[in-house]
């Protein structure tokens, strides 16, 4: 738990006692690797705190998989649109690695709202930190070429290369996977 509190320390107007208050509502959850935290059409109820492993959140588009992104250690997932409609989700969130998160209820949110405006802001931070990424990730899929998101990656996030097997980060770049083989020969030749 003490992983969830550092995370916790990093929002203004932190205090002990906010993470008193979170902690009864807390349990730790085991994802094997392949396993799901949500599948997709299931209700999210949860939000998860990745203290080990990797996730990737992914969508289905004509059969086909896009992986929107991979959380690690540090992040926080779920799928917000389920999760504040409480509607059947249209994304599933998958361990890439044996996981282990920090869970809470949405609900149990819900409440910490009310009790201290501290989990009001640690939710508005969250989701517009959620909001930003996703805005990076739209750029980084419309603006740059197959090739020249890999590169990316391969500058900003190497340790993705190291975790993820091709055929998901092939989903996240948006290329087959003979396509991301073709670039990434290209680009160790060079």
């Amino acid at each position: 738990m003490e992983a969830f509190n550092e995370f916790l320390k990093r929002f203004p107007h932190y205090t002990p006692q906010v993470f008193e208050d979170i902690r009864p509502f807390l349990s730790v959850k085991h994802i094997d690797e392949g396993a799901y935290f949500l599948e997709n059409g299931k209700i999210c109820r949860e939000i998860g705190f990745v203290k080990k492993g990797l996730l990737r959140h992914y969508y289905f588009n004509d059969d086909r998989e896009i992986t929107n992104c991979f959380c690690k250690e540090g992040g926080i997932i779920t799928s917000y649109k389920s999760l504040i409609t409480q509607t059947e989700s249209d994304v599933a969130i998958q361990a890439v690695e044996p996981s282990e998160l920090i869970v809470f209820s949405y609900t149990s949110l819900l409440k910490l709202y009310e009790k201290n405006l501290f989990w009001q802001q640690v939710g508005r931070l969250v989701l517009e930190n959620e909001y930003v990424t996703a805005e990076c990730h739209n750029r980084f899929l419309r603006d740059l070429s197959a090739a020249d998101r890999y590169k990316q990656i391969l500058e900003e996030e190497p340790e993705l290369l190291q975790r993820v097997p091709l055929n998901y980060l092939a989903t996240y770049i948006q290329v087959a996977p003979e396509t991301l083989s073709r670039i990434r020969r290209k680009i160790f030749r060079t």
